[in-house]
């Protein structure tokens, strides 16, 4: 910087030299003009001065003494909506900025090339178990009144029976009854022939024709006594059911078998049909929860999983998306924070748990937030699970990021706003000394 000379110096020197041409008077009016003149340059001098002094103190002295982030923006973790079908987006329930809360509907997912596949074969199984039990059912009808028709036939001949056996039962105790009867007369006569040998009216050998007689008419007696005793067994038997005819018998037996046929194939049959109809049953189940899975998949409601604000919508209505395709992201805002560069030197002041103090307006009281993680560099897939890209970092500075405490900042946005989940706003950090 070039020095301007003293002003005595100055005004010797020019009065010197005007005094030689103009005369003493003119001369001094002059230097006067001149010594003013240099004054302003010299305030110029002095400004410049000030002014590198300031700048070497606000570039050098004060970033060495300050605690500020270079850089911060708040920032929230986020959470993609994904669908698990394959099909077109019929209907896109929210807009970038609406909030929602588990259970809400986002959008809806139309796939009517959803396989069926499932729901035909257990269709199929279905009709065909109904037209079992179908056919189950005629065959106990036609069996039940075949066995009735039977069991009538055989009832009859049961009848036809017990009465032949009464009958006859009947003559055989009158053949018992007259058996005896000569029995008794011939005994009689015995004695009376036996009386009349002793007194000589009578031979011996009418004696012993009488006596020959008497045992025939036992031994008939004994015959129709064992007859008795047969048919009444037949009696006995025949009101039990069994067949004694000696005509019908082999149709009685066949009707009796015919019945006891029919019975067990009533049974069977009421047995399939029970195991069928709670197959039916499993199969209807089966069918009725498939259907909804059907329906599901044709019109599936995708819903949100947790709470946050709609970040942006990735799948607008009528796009084509695949399962696992992203429709929307979200931001989890009761997560709320902060992402901070801070330079090298404040780096080695910084530790998990250090406490920032945010600005989050210019005007509004600071309010803290507390890092979590420290981070050299971020990468890509770290960026992925945050609203916004991290903000650029110069080489050596450090990635804070900080989550704010209290739920000042999200109730009460200081700029006036009416929604304080605004993940890339710029605000001021500082390290809390």
């Amino acid at each position: 910087m070039r020095v301007s000379k003293p002003s005595s110096v100055l005004f010797s020197q020019c009065q010197r030299r005007i005094a030689g041409a103009m005369g003493g008077r003119v001369a001094g009016a002059g230097c006067r003009r001149r010594q003013s003149g240099a004054f302003v340059p010299k305030l110029a001098a002095y400004a410049l001065l000030a002014f590198v002094l300031w700048l070497m103190v606000a570039t050098l002295v004060q970033p060495l003494l300050s605690s500020q982030a270079t850089r911060a923006v708040l920032q929230a973790p986020v959470a993609l909506i994904t669908s698990p079908i394959n099909g077109v987006v019929s209907q896109m329930v929210v807009h970038a900025r609406d909030k929602v809360e588990p259970g809400t509907i986002v959008a809806t997912v139309r796939n009517p090339t959803v396989s069926q596949e499932i729901l035909t074969t257990l269709r199929s199984q279905h009709l065909a178990l109904q037209s079992q039990l179908a056919q189950l059912g005629n065959q106990y009808k036609s069996d039940t009144q075949e066995m009735r028709s039977v069991g009538q036939e055989a009832g009859v001949h049961r009848e036809a029976s017990l009465a032949q056996a009464w009958e006859a039962w009947q003559i055989a105790r009158r053949q018992r009854d007259v058996a005896h009867s000569v029995v008794e007369e011939q005994e009689n006569k015995v004695r009376t022939n036996q009386a009349l040998l002793e007194q000589g009216a009578i031979s011996e050998q009418v004696m012993n024709s009488s006596m020959a007689q008497l045992n025939t008419a036992r031994a008939n007696a004994a015959v129709a006594e064992q007859s008795f005793a047969g048919q009444a067994q037949t009696v006995a038997s025949a009101g039990q059911g069994a067949f004694v005819g000696t005509g019908g018998s082999n149709l009685f037996q066949t009707l009796a078998s015919r019945r006891e046929a029919l019975r067990n194939s009533v049974g069977r049959a009421q047995q399939d049909a029970t195991a069928i109809f709670k197959q039916l049953k499993q199969v209807r189940d089966l069918e009725e929860e498939e259907r909804r899975r059907v329906e599901k998949l044709s019109f599936y409601e995708i819903k949100a999983s947790q709470a946050g604000q709609v970040h942006s919508v990735l799948a607008p209505e009528g796009a084509y998306v695949t399962a696992g395709a992203s429709l929307v992201r979200v931001t989890d805002c009761s997560r709320l924070g902060v992402v901070a560069v801070f330079p090298a030197r404040v780096a080695k002041r910084l530790g998990i748990g250090s406490v920032l103090d945010v600005k989050l307006a210019e005007s509004a009281r600071p309010v803290p937030a507390r890092v979590e993680q420290l981070l050299p560099v971020a990468s890509d897939a770290l960026q992925s699970t945050y609203s916004v890209p991290f903000p650029y970092a110069e080489q050596g500075s450090i990635y804070a990021v900080a989550r704010i405490e209290g739920k000042e900042p999200q109730e009460a946005p200081p700029d006036g706003g009416s929604n304080m989940c605004a993940p890339g706003k710029v605000v001021s950090a500082s390290l809390r000394s």
